[in-house]
């Protein structure tokens, strides 16, 4: 990376975030300790147009000034309910990316450097002006040689290099935010934007994402209600993909779906089911189900498109997000207590009681509420804001999992207002507790401990044989570990204290008293010993009480 370039992008950013009125926020991140020996020259006046919008709005129209990585930033941040007030998760669901498209001659260039071939000998025709422009990519309609329609998307030249520099002043920022603001010890920036780099990573890799769009194909080859399309990978490449060219409405144009009388409730429970089944039953699900990101064909087959963003589930982790969701249903809270780890890194110091009362407000909050008013997004940005309160950290999988139902469930409520996701979930439900409890699933548990299994009784005689041989010599030795235990005998030795003291003041006092009642008692003749004694006894027992007192084993 070139240092003229970096310090020339870290001064635009800074001075861009000076303009919308996060000055003082910069003064507070330590940044410019960071820069003051830097050549940045910032001016340090706000721009008076914005003064009067409120810091949400302000940072969205921020974000979008500074471009693809932080509008992607923002995007990501939009799903942290745990992260930012319910304003600001408002305002940066609303960031969108308006570029203009790149000349034709670039596209060109960039599908003959890819492809090794002129593009009049790889298309049949190819057209100039893009279907849709993007922050990093857009899309031209072609005509292959078998006259068969492709849409081909290609990256924006030199994206690659702008998203690298902004995620390496990106990870410098949260860095300084970590070390020095409350915040950032609370909330650990890096690792957040850590998970950031690698997804949009993943997204400037176009053969990553015809695999994905693959692998969908294959999980919904039986279905006849949704339809993947095709990658033609004789003509991808990392920066070109060529995938089936869809002539459909996208859900963006509820108007056009109008003029086609389609039914709206139809199209919603259609919707519900293919995103259950990916989530619940194939464990692979699409990240950004945008309306202009999901289309309906003629025949009313729903299709996707731009499979970028996916989120991946384990078995462990896909069956507890459906016990998760029964638990929330059924406003079962051991339900959820018992997902939570398979979801989830819990601290040991956690305190399960006040986790469990926790989630009981967050039943009774939901507890009267109908299904078809029951939105699972809502409830999981709750959930989350919990899992913070309690300092349990979600995997980053369950972060996209809470966006992409928090945006598809914005989508069902344009399509059909009065509609629930929550309505579907039953029939899913059954089809996972059958997946959990097959005769597969459980065969294909045991073969995968079978090696465990074997290994520990390949070595039980061994291990057996040498306990024996030193408890019949003598030498076994048992570590006990206590925990807790300097705090234990703390309080052990301040109770025998007490005690002590108690009894030795007590037995002096009696002692003394009996000797007063025996008359002309006195030492030499002349000196009253017992009251000399009852007055020692005094002083003696307030110096030591005064010496445990300061000793704190009182």
């Amino acid at each position: 990376m070139h240092r003229k370039a970096y310090f020339k992008r870290f001064r635009d950013i800074l001075q861009t975030l000076i303009n919308y009125g996060f000055g003082q926020l910069i003064q507070r991140t330590g940044i410019k300790e960071l820069t003051q020996h830097l050549p940045l020259f910032l001016k340090q006046q706000e721009d008076q147009h914005f003064k009067e919008l409120s810091p949400a709005v302000r940072l969205r129209l921020a974000l979008e000034k500074l471009g693809p990585t932080f509008i992607k930033f923002g995007q990501l941040l939009s799903t942290r309910a745990d992260l930012l007030p319910p304003d600001y998760i408002q305002e940066l669901r609303l960031l969108q990316s308006q570029v203009p498209s790149f000349p034709f001659a670039q596209v060109k260039e960039i599908i003959e450097a890819e492809l090794k071939s002129p593009l009049q000998n790889l298309f049949n025709s190819f057209e100039e002006t893009p279907l849709a422009a993007a922050s990093i990519g857009q899309v031209h309609k072609a005509t292959l040689p078998g006259k068969k329609e492709i849409a081909v998307k290609v990256q924006r030249p030199g994206i690659e290099k702008i998203i690298e520099v902004d995620l390496a002043i990106l990870v410098e920022i949260a860095s300084l935010l970590d070390k020095y603001t409350f915040a950032g010890k609370l909330y650990h920036f890096t690792a957040i934007v850590r998970e950031f780099r690698n997804t949009i990573r993943a997204e400037l890799d176009y053969c990553q994402e015809g695999r994905n769009a693959a692998r969908l194909r294959n999980n919904f080859s039986s279905e006849e209600s949704v339809y993947i399309p095709k990658i033609y990978w004789k003509y991808s490449t990392p920066k070109v993909l060529s995938m089936e060219y869809m002539a459909g409405i996208t859900l963006n144009n509820l108007k056009n779906m109008e003029k086609e009388r389609l039914s709206t409730r139809k199209l919603a429970e259609n919707l519900s089911k293919a995103f259950l089944k990916q989530i619940l039953i194939d464990g692979f699900f699409h990240g950004d189900p945008h309306p202009g990101n999901i289309g309906i064909l003629g025949n009313g087959e729903l299709y996707f498109l731009d499979f970028g963003i996916t989120g991946f589930l384990h078995d462990e982790e896909r069956l507890a997000f459906g016990e998760l969701l029964l638990g929330i249903i059924n406003h079962d809270m051991d339900r959820v207590m018992y997902a939570l780890p398979n979801i989830a890194a819990i601290p040991e110091d956690t305190d399960k009681k006040f986790l469990k009362l926790e989630l009981r407000r967050l039943q009774e909050k939901y507890y009267d509420t109908p299904l078809q008013n029951l939105y699972f997004g809502r409830v999981m940005y709750e959930f989350m804001e919990i899992s913070f309160k309690q300092r349990i950290i979600l995997f980053p999988e369950f972060t996209i999992l809470a966006k992409t139902l928090v945006t598809l469930e914005g989508l069902l409520s344009d399509l059909e207002p009065n509609f629930s996701i929550a309505e579907m979930i039953a029939p899913f439900s059954k089809e996972l507790l059958r997946q959990k409890f097959s005769p597969g699933k459980v065969i294909a548990g045991v073969n995968r401990h079978l090696g465990k299994y074997l290994r520990l009784i390949e070595i039980l005689p061994q291990h057996l044989n040498t306990v024996l041989e030193k408890g019949a010599t003598g030498n076994i030795k048992v570590k006990i570990e206590f925990v807790n235990t300097e705090r234990i005998l703390h309080a052990f030795n301040s109770m025998v204290n007490r005690i002590s003291f108690s009894i030795v003041l007590a037995g002096i006092i009696v002692g003394l008293c009996l000797a007063l009642r025996l008359t002309g008692v006195t030492l030499f003749r002349s000196f009253p010993l017992a009251e000399f004694g009852l007055i020692f006894a005094a002083i003696m027992g307030f110096w030591w009480l005064w010496s445990m007192l300061r000793s704190g084993k009182l």
